[in-house]
């Protein structure tokens, strides 16, 4: 550790770690503002828990017990001047506070199963010129937890306990599992979604309810054998050591006829034209009946049989409530619509239920103009590999076909921020259809269970002009289908247009599945050298391939999963591409028309931990590229073209470098030239602390402290001197790895976000044979600013 000082000490940037020790110094400073004078006053408030807890589990009850606190106690902060923290009307310490605390402390402890917690308190007072601030110490010992021995049903209508008993396989209380009065809600609501789905409409939380029992029954049987009441009572005092209960969900014993009883589907109708607050009473409507389903219009802006097909709620049916929300969330979806709503008549004496589809449409056409910061090479959802800003103008229609088939038209100017301050100029030109549903050659089983379905047809032509290097021109067609499923766990009843969700031991999770998949994908490329770029070709032959004109035949694949827990969301995304896999087996056509062949693969992991004034960021990205194709000359190809190219450097990647002025590896040529550098391997992670700082003119000030590591690398080893070192090689992963790190000014405008980071090269790959890169002619001014939009990832 004294090392460590004695680095800092002596680093020339010395003054800058003097300045940010000064503000942690600062913002670990409480003010109270408007305080009671000469009155104690709640100025902190601390919960220690005492027993054996992971990590995870003793911040969550930590967290859990602090919402119990009573709200005098809870401490307010407000940072002012970016680092002072003010607490304002701190109120005044009343002992009646501390014991409303500790009943709701018992109270949440009880909920969460565990037996026989002691909370106590204690308080002590400094004084502090006219301040007397009062410091309250919580101590809180949980006990022992109960855990699940058995979970039974045992419901008087022999439906229900059937639909019960074939469902108990997804049931969210598992034995051996904590107990949770949270779990046993979402359990219960479990049954009822299940029940509703099996066409009992009318019931409710009211009609069931769970029993727990923790009393060894046979103990109060007066006909007990002495023995038998010797064993279960040394069973008693095993209980105590590992407690368990059982739990048995019940019907209530009321009567309630119609909720347990099954509906069906009588009559549905569909109004797809309404105005707002239009009465479906009034007069005026044509009415066409299709498929047992009445369709009332006034205009002809849908198709009927679009209408029913989209439909889930079929007359003579029998009732299910996921078919109800099915419906209000296929025609929300569709984008057609700005608002559904489903009226729901019963008829209790027959049992049946007559529904009333009522559908709002929105604006068909749309204009819109937007500023976006452009988005990583990396992504493979996007056409462009533009970093920097851009200017977007559109026009939509979100009902072409009069089935809401969507259609985008846009006009892209872009400019990438770079070592010469516009080194990059860019115009795209977009129009892309989105149909709502799948079209094959075939029927895709339990289409209906997706929640988003679409087929993609999309055009592009773009101009890309690299100054003083090349002029790329780009025309592009490709055909895609993009879904979210469904995923079966356990739990997963969710309502209308909400994700699955997964409950369990207390937990409430949401999971998501994103596909990608685009069979085929043209893109035709013209390159337009410039004396740079030929120059550049004669000093580095190899890397002329990957900046010829040619033809990509490509299909793609991308998989995403989003993962959310609380406060912590993941999501992994894994991308695959190959062109030319099959189309290149001709070989005319593969040596003779610039057909590019490889394939690509990339990952993408990010990881979230949320608090309320700060959180935590994480990312580890790796890609790379396999050309397996062969030029005019025959000659087997050694790079990806260009715009497939991984790439580091800017302000969503390795901030410390500009963009593309890192790699590839610990090569030293590049360094003293103005040349792009690119790679067919890249290995990137990132972290960041973001935190707030304070509210400047309505404008929400914040920031961050970040590292980024990572480099792009060939995939082999290069024939020319020149490059060496800049292949990737496992054994010199360490030399060859670089490092940065700095800090970030943000301004939070809520609809977007404006960054500054100003990050300095830690490690650089390029001296690596000088203390390995590290620090290497580190000063104040030696690092490097990046003007971003929104988060980097």
């Amino acid at each position: 550790m004294l090392q460590i000082w004695q680095a800092i000490y002596s680093n020339p940037i010395r003054p800058a770690w003097l300045v940010f020790l000064a503000c942690l110094m600062l913002g670990s400073c409480v003010v109270p503002k408007k305080y009671p004078v000469n009155k104690p006053f709640v100025y902190d408030t601390k919960i220690n828990i005492e027993g054996k807890f992971s990590t995870s589990d003793r911040q969550d009850l930590q967290t859990n017990l602090t919402n119990q606190l009573d709200d005098s106690l809870k401490i307010r902060l407000v940072t002012k001047l970016l680092f002072t923290k003010q607490m304002i009307r701190p109120a005044v310490f009343d002992t009646g506070y501390a014991f409303r605390s500790v009943a709701f402390m018992n109270a949440l402890l009880h909920s969460q199963g565990y037996m026989d917690p002691i909370v106590k308190w204690d308080s002590s007072i400094r004084v502090v010129e006219d301040q007397q601030r009062v410091y309250v110490n919580f101590i809180v010992t949980p006990g022992k937890n109960l855990k699940i021995d058995s979970i039974a049903f045992a419901l008087r209508d022999t439906t229900l306990q059937r639909l019960s008993m074939r469902s108990r396989n997804r049931s969210l209380l598992r034995k051996g599992e904590s107990y949770n009065l949270e779990t046993i809600g979402a359990e219960l609501d479990r049954l009822i979604g299940f029940y509703r789905d099996n066409g009992f409409f009318k019931i409710s939380r009211e009609d069931i309810y769970a029993e727990v029992d923790t009393v060894v029954a046979g103990l109060i049987n007066p006909n007990l054998d002495p023995f038998e009441q010797i064993r279960l009572l040394q069973e008693v005092n095993k209980r105590r050591e590992n407690p368990t209960v059982n739990i048995t969900i019940k019907q209530r014993g009321k009567e309630n006829p119609n909720s347990v009883s099954q509906y069906y589907v009588r009559d549905v109708s569909i109004y797809p034209d309404l105005r707002p607050l239009e009465d479906t009473l009034l007069a005026g409507f044509d009415s066409t009946k299709l498929n047992g389903i009445t369709i009332f219009t006034k205009t002809d802006k849908f198709k009927k049989s679009f209408l029913v097909k989209n439909n889930y709620l079929i007359p003579g049916d029998l009732y299910r409530q996921r078919n109800y929300y099915k419906t209000v969330n296929n025609f929300g979806q569709l984008g057609a619509w700005q608002q559904v709503n489903i009226d729901v008549k019963p008829n209790d004496s027959l049992k049946l239920l007559d529904f009333v589809v009522k559908l709002y449409p929105a604006k068909r056409f749309g204009l819109h103009a937007d500023l976006e910061a452009s988005r990583n090479a990396s992504d493979l959802y996007t056409n462009s590999n533009l970093f920097g800003l851009a200017v977007n103008f559109g026009l939509s229609n979100r009902n072409l076909f009069r089935e809401s088939v969507k259609t985008n038209t846009n006009l892209r100017f872009g400019i990438e921020l770079g070592r010469n301050i516009v080194q990059t100029f860019q115009t795209l030109l977009n129009h892309n259809i989105t149909f709502p549903r799948f079209i094959l050659p075939f029927k895709v089983k339990n289409e209906e269970e997706f929640l988003t379905r679409n087929t993609i047809l999309n055009f592009n032509a773009s101009n890309t002009l690299r100054k003083d290097f090349f002029t790329l021109n780009s025309i592009n067609a490709s055909w895609a289908y993009q879904w979210v499923k469904r995923e079966r766990i356990r739990g997963a009843s969710a309502a209308a247009g909400a994700p699955p969700v997964i409950v369990g031991s207390g937990a409430r999770k949401t999971l998501r599945h994103e596909w990608y998949y685009s069979p085929l994908n043209l893109e035709l490329l013209k390159v337009i050298e410039t004396d740079s770029l030929r120059k550049l070709f004669l000093e580095i032959p190899n890397l002329e391939n990957s900046f010829r004109s040619g033809l990509i035949v490509s299909q793609t694949l991308v998989y995403k999963i989003l993962l959310s827990n609380k406060n912590k969301q993941s999501a992994f995304k894994i991308g695959f591409e190959e062109s030319g896999g099959l189309l290149g087996l001709i070989k005319s056509v593969d040596e003779n028309n610039g057909l590019y062949r490889y394939v690509r693969m990339d990952m993408d992991f990010r990881h979230f931990i949320n608090y309320k004034k700060s959180s935590w960021a994480f990312r580890a990205y790796a890609g790379m590229g396999v050309p397996f194709g062969k030029d005019d000359t025959g000659k087997k190809e050694t790079s990806l073209p260009y715009v497939r190219s991984f790439f580091a450097g800017g302000p969503s990647s390795m901030r410390a470098w500009q963009v593309r002025r890192l790699g590839p590896g610990s090569n030293k040529y590049f360094d003293s030239t103005p040349y792009d550098r690119f790679g067919d391997i890249q290995l990137e992670s990132n972290i960041e602390y973001r935190f707030n700082l304070g509210t400047v003119w309505g404008i929400k000030l914040k920031s961050a402290v970040f590292s980024d590591i990572g480099n792009v690398w060939f995939r082999e080893k290069q024939e020319d001197p020149k490059l060496a070192g800049s292949e990737f090689d496992i054994s010199r992963l360490y030399k060859d790895i670089a490092v940065g790190g700095g800090t970030s000014i943000r301004l939070d405008f809520n609809y977007f976000l404006i960054r500054l980071d100003y990050a300095y090269k830690v490690k650089n790959p390029v001296y690596s044979e000088i203390n390995a890169g590290w620090f290497y002619d580190l000063s104040l001014l030696s690092g490097q600013l990046q003007l971003g939009i929104n988060y980097p990832f």
